[in-house]
């Protein structure tokens, strides 16, 4: 599975990481033609796998959406996500994966006080499919404290009352694992716009 050499493969055995990052994976001109193509098209509310009452769901997540697939526009965002989550992949996870058909636009708006709050990205329950979500990506398009305030994204290790803070910053890709409990807190002021991709693979045994 393993492609890189690790000069402390007993890292590998021991660690799951509850997160890691990649920086520097686009440009700023890149990141810019990315955010242009994402907002020139209408998003919608943001719904629930599961639930279909816009009042409840709001009670959890406040934030607009948009899916995008791969075409001749989006085929180089496509390409340059693939690689880096193999890369990712083999290095800190081992997964066994298939891909993933789109991404996600997301924009969380102050005015709104857009957030997610605690969830997991993986599906449950008897609609589940003979896949799973196993690997979670966020891709930053905004710059925490320049172009929002608050937003700050929270994983949650065991510690609810005290979870780990993780630093975003544009144009860095968080991974984690889907498992893992996280929220988007509360936008204050501005606009915090993101790319989300959740990777699946054969359901974990």
């Amino acid at each position: 599975m393993y492609r890189f050499i690790c000069n402390n493969p007993e890292e590998r055995l021991f660690n799951t990481y509850s997160w890691v990052y990649w920086d520097n994976a686009f440009t700023n001109d890149e990141l810019f033609k990315i955010e242009m193509y994402c907002s020139s098209k209408e998003t919608k509310t943001a719904s629930i796998i599961g639930s279909e009452d816009i009042v409840e769901t709001k009670k959890i997540r406040k934030s607009n959406v948009q899916f995008y697939e791969r075409n001749l526009e989006t085929q180089w965002i496509f390409d340059r996500f693939n690689s880096i989550i193999e890369t990712i992949n083999e290095r800190y996870y081992g997964y066994d994966l298939n891909g993933y058909r789109d991404f996600q636009y997301t924009e969380y708006r102050g005015d709104e006080s857009g957030e997610y709050n605690w969830h997991q990205d993986m599906l449950h329950g008897p609609n589940a499919f003979n896949y799973t979500r196993k690997l979670s990506m966020i891709l930053c398009l905004s710059e925490p404290q320049k172009d929002f305030t608050g937003g700050e994204f929270q994983i949650n290790t065991g510690n609810q009352e005290e979870p780990e803070l993780v630093d975003i910053r544009k144009g860095r890709m968080i991974f984690f694992p889907s498992y893992i409990i996280h929220r988007v807190k509360p936008v204050i002021t501005g606009m915090r716009k993101s790319i989300v991709v959740w990777i699946t693979g054969p359901k974990f045994i």
